[in-house]
């Protein structure tokens, strides 16, 4: 049996392994119509922390398995240690396919909103921290370990007692490429077509398209590219 082959037998066995968990999530969180058509996969490794919000998928092409949660994996990551958690207390709202990697956490509290665009890939061992809105555009990719929080987790006041730390939304656009170990925390705006580096730490708002970020804190290293679709 040759690596392809292999590959394909083994992923055939984690998609069995996972469907009695999948048809329940389609059938606890879509409508029915949107349910029949199975188009969320869930690993059995995969923990739901909580379900009480909502998952809206948002495109009219479904198909079974358009949404892949917990399957994906890297060189940093491990399938059968590694568990995927999701904790949706919010509403996730999908544009399109997705794949969420294995070992990876998904959090949207009450009051926050995440959305994703068309096409895109969450790396292995990444974390989404979404108090008020985190939202990505279409053929976005990040690598393993990548971080992305909108809020501080925990409030500070001044001598008024006023929150001087308030949640602040992400929003990265279309095309966004991001390599592994990368923080985004709040407030932050990605233009279309950006490569951020590896171990990048992103700060507020970049607005020049085409360009690759880089550092702590990250900043233009490079103009006029993008990733290859």
């Amino acid at each position: 049996m040759n690596e392809r082959h292999r590959v394909k037998r083994l992923m055939a066995i984690r998609y069995l392994l996972g469907f009695p968990r999948s048809i329940w999530v389609n059938f606890r969180m879509l409508p029915f119509r949107q349910a029949c058509h199975l188009p969320l996969l869930v690993s059995h490794r995969t923990v739901f922390e909580n379900l009480s919000g909502k998952i809206s998928l948002e495109f009219s092409e479904l198909r079974t398995g358009c949404v892949k949660i917990g399957f994906a994996t890297s060189q940093c990551s491990d399938f059968c240690y590694d568990r995927t958690r999701l904790n949706l207390r919010g509403q996730w709202r999908l544009l399109g396919d997705c794949a969420v990697g294995t070992g990876s956490h998904i959090e949207v509290s009450e009051t926050g909103c995440l959305t994703t665009g068309a096409d895109f890939h969450l790396g292995p061992r990444s974390v989404i921290v979404c108090h008020k809105a985190v939202t990505f555009g279409r053929d976005c990719l990040t690598s393993w370990n990548c971080t992305f929080m909108d809020t501080d987790q925990h409030q500070l006041i001044d001598e008024k007692a006023e929150v001087v730390n308030a949640d602040r939304e992400i929003q990265i656009a279309d095309n966004v490429w991001l390599g592994c170990h990368v923080l985004v925390p709040k407030g932050v705006s990605l233009p279309e077509n950006t490569t951020v580096g590896a171990g990048s730490v992103l700060r507020g708002r970049y607005d020049e398209p085409l360009t690759v970020l880089a550092g702590n804190p990250a900043v233009v290293q490079k103009q006029g590219v993008k990733r290859k679709v």
